[in-house]
């Protein structure tokens, strides 16, 4: 039988110069383009007071509430992608009948434009390094801190900007929209852009991060040959099955006459279009290192299995069995440059033999190094703090990112995130370890949303909290567990939240304090923090005015009941704040509270000692007018902390903080180094806020970590979005040792 055409798009009512749109908030001005199941106007945003591109959707969308509700989720969630990098997400707009998303407006073109120009239809890699590193910069940079994949990468969406480079247009909204459009045959199914998408993709995958590798990969074919590594004949059997061609390979084949392209972009390439992802290099930071090399002995080859791991890695965890035989051994300095990873595993095992017998030959005169592939380490008094601890053993670990941790009294771990398995055991999104890592079989709530926050009650009873927890039209965002894992069923279901939550702290009164980014509650206004009664119901009493101008991160009590509260926003209750305030039990601020300008960036973590001072982390360089690299000290009435060596602190965002009982700071977040050091997501600072040497990861975690915790023990939990640790596989969670 004949296979029906695809629907007629209709985009609502003649769209025309002049016409106004979303509540006559946008003034359209010209067609920019039309896509399978978009088209695209430059538009006037009277309120913005600025151009804007504004994406309209297929008429359908506007008419089916279900779509519309995960629409307007997923706009909310891309807004919060600020990144120069990234094509910023504004707003939502409706009619009677059209929807459209208002986006930033790049004056330029995309490369698959401009490729048309080519004399020869490709670039050459001195042309598209400097892009490729903009964009790696961009795919990091939502990865890493919110868990967000692309989805649609390929050429047509990397704009060219003459004054800010690259702006990677459509994260996650033209998978989005192509899934829903294809669902309601109103698209092509995904013929445009499909040799730009992994095998997982084309059978239907959900996009991940490592699909973002492949279509990267495929990206830079395109760029360098003019076609992606599949183009012609069955497409989508040849991603599935057949090996990708050498890009010269495609060259010769097409009789393009360009310059040789280099062995390290040959095998970069390569290694990002494996079919299977865990072939693939583990994050954007690994492909962009791997493009850094100089030279490749041979093309990528398949990730060894974790039972063949390279004797390099694997270094470090044997030293860590046999702390006496190297207590007194003074180590090289430490360099905070970092080698970059290469798949060619041959060359550095025969390096890893050469350091074994030049390590047997110091051992022998009282001297012993160790070498963890990204540079020489320090001499440390302890040389196992810091790495992983080997009785924590979670198998594969979770398929996706952990977001957050919680510590039950008798050992076992509560963690939350974007996961679906944990060790090949399906636990969606929540699930409880025992104190050796394995999976609590006896746990599974299995919460349909991504969970962002958990917490435990001191009866036992669990929170946890995300994004819609509850299946349905009403969304709660909130929800309390039995000990064993069963939801409670009539525990806060009138609670509902327009959008997710991130953080939860519980009052001694049992009162809880919930964050996010939501601005209603049960369809009250209600800016981002609110309070709940023990029942699950909104607390009245707690009233905040006008609320937090943009998203909670983290909140934090302190022993006197009043509320410290931490985020992206710029204003409280319609008052300044430099992204951190406090609260008096009542909501109100507290006008003792004398912070100043406050940080000049997001402050994402906070941590209270016991004198009463006050931690903050986050992407801030500097603390009411003081520079403080992404780390300080505040005294208990706000103001900052001088004695506190936050100066020269981590180069990228910390996201978690944690306090040892010695008074020792855990950071972890995006960094690479601290103080000059190299120190790859996860840090421990002396208190007074100098980097404490003594505890190293060697390689430290391969992507972007969200929670650390402290055991009772000493013993450091690490989580977050990376699957490798100190040159190991991890399965996004690690345990230290202290």
């Amino acid at each position: 039988m004949a296979k029906s055409p695809p629907a007629a798009i209709e985009f609502g009512a003649d769209l025309f110069p002049g016409l106004r749109a979303g509540g006559a908030r946008f003034i359209l001005k010209r067609l920019i383009g039309r896509g399978e199941s978009s088209e695209v106007w430059l538009a006037r945003d009277v309120k913005r007071i600025q151009d804007v591109a504004l994406k309209f959707l297929p008429r359908v969308f506007r008419t089916d509430e279900n779509l519309l509700e995960r629409l307007s989720n997923e706009v909310q969630r891309l807004q919060l992608l600020r990144h120069p990098n990234i094509v910023a997400t504004y707003d939502l707009a409706l009619d009677y009948d059209s929807i459209a998303v208002a986006l930033e407006f790049v004056d330029g073109w995309s490369l698959a434009t401009l490729k048309v120009d080519k004399l020869c239809r490709c670039y050459d890699v001195q042309e598209i390094e400097p892009w490729i590193q903009q964009a790696g910069a961009a795919l990091e940079y939502a990865h890493n801190e919110f868990g967000v994949a692309h989805g649609d990468l390929k050429p047509a969406n990397l704009l060219v900007s003459a004054r800010e480079g690259i702006k990677v247009s459509d994260f996650g909204l033209a998978a989005f929209i192509r899934a829903e459009s294809s669902k309601r045959g109103l698209a092509r199914g995904i013929s445009s852009g499909i040799g730009f998408l992994s095998p997982q993709q084309v059978m239907g995958g959900t996009p991940s991060e490592r699909d973002d590798i492949y279509s990267l990969g495929a990206s830079i074919f395109d760029l360098l040959t003019g076609t992606p590594p599949f183009h012609q004949g069955e497409v989508i059997a040849q991603i599935c099955s057949l090996r990708a061609p050498a890009m010269s390979e495609r060259l010769a084949e097409l009789d393009i006459q360009a310059d040789p392209i280099s062995p390290v972009w040959e095998d970069t390439v390569a290694a990002c279009l494996a079919k299977e992802p865990a072939e693939r290099p583990p994050c954007i930071r690994a492909v962009l290192q791997l493009l850094e090399r100089t030279d490749v002995a041979r093309p990528a080859a398949p990730a060894p299995p974790p039972a063949a791991a390279e004797p390099v890695a694997a270094i470090a965890p044997a030293a860590a069995e046999e702390p006496a035989n190297v207590a007194a051994a003074p180590l090289p300095e430490e360099s905070p440059e970092a080698s970059p990873p290469t798949m060619d595993t041959r060359p550095r095992r025969k390096r890893a033999a050469a350091v074994s017998v030049l390590a047997g030959l110091i051992i022998a005169g009282l001297a012993a190094a160790f070498w963890f592939g990204r540079g020489w380490t320090k001499a440390v008094a302890s040389p196992v703090a810091g790495l992983p601890d080997k009785s924590f053993n979670v198998g594969r670990g979770a398929d996706d990112g952990i977001r957050c941790l919680a510590m039950q009294p008798d050992g076992k771990i509560l963690i939350g995130g974007l996961f679906r398995e944990f060790n090949g055991v399906f636990n969606e999104h929540l699930t409880r370890l025992n104190p050796d890592g394995s999976v609590d079989a006896a746990f599974a709530p299995k919460p349909p949303g991504r969970v962002h926050a958990v917490a435990l009650q001191n009866d036992g009873k669990i929170l946890m909290a995300g994004e819609t927890m509850i299946h349905g039209r009403d969304r709660v965002h909130v929800v309390r567990l039995n000990a064993a894992g069963q939801r409670e069923p009539d525990w806060g279901t009138r609670t509902r939240l327009s959008a997710e939550v991130r953080t939860l702290a519980i009052q001694p009164d049992g009162k809880i304090i919930v964050g996010g980014s939501f601005t209603s509650v049960s369809g009250k206004s209600q800016h981002r923090l609110m309070r709940l009664n023990g029942n699950g119901a909104p607390d009245d009493s707690f009233n905040i005015g006008a609320g937090a101008s943009a998203i909670v991160w983290d909140v934090a009590i302190q022993p006197d009941g009043r509320i410290l509260v931490a985020g992206a926003f710029d204003q409280f209750n319609d008052r300044k704040a430099g992204y951190l305030v406090r609260l008096n039990p009542d909501g109100s601020l507290d006008p003792g509270f004398q912070a100043g300008s406050g940080a000049d960036a997001e402050v994402l973590a906070l941590a209270l000692q016991k004198d009463g001072k006050i931690l903050v982390g986050g992407k801030f360089t500097g603390v009411n007018g003081t520079a403080c690299s992404r780390v300080a000290r505040l005294n208990a009435d706000g103001s900052l902390d001088t004695g506190f060596k936050s100066s020269d602190g981590p180069n990228g965002t910390v996201q978690g903080l944690a306090l040892q009982p010695d008074g020792k700071i855990i950071l972890g977040g995006g960094f690479d180094s601290v103080g000059g050091a190299a120190r790859h997501g996860v840090a421990r600072l002396n208190a007074d806020g100098s980097l404490d040497r003594t505890f190293n990861n060697g390689e430290g975690a391969s992507g972007y970590v969200w929670s650390v915790a402290v055991q009772p023990d000493g013993k450091v939990l690490v989580a977050g979005a990376f699957d490798s640790f100190a040159g190991a596989p991890s399965g996004r969670i690690v345990r230290l040792r202290n």
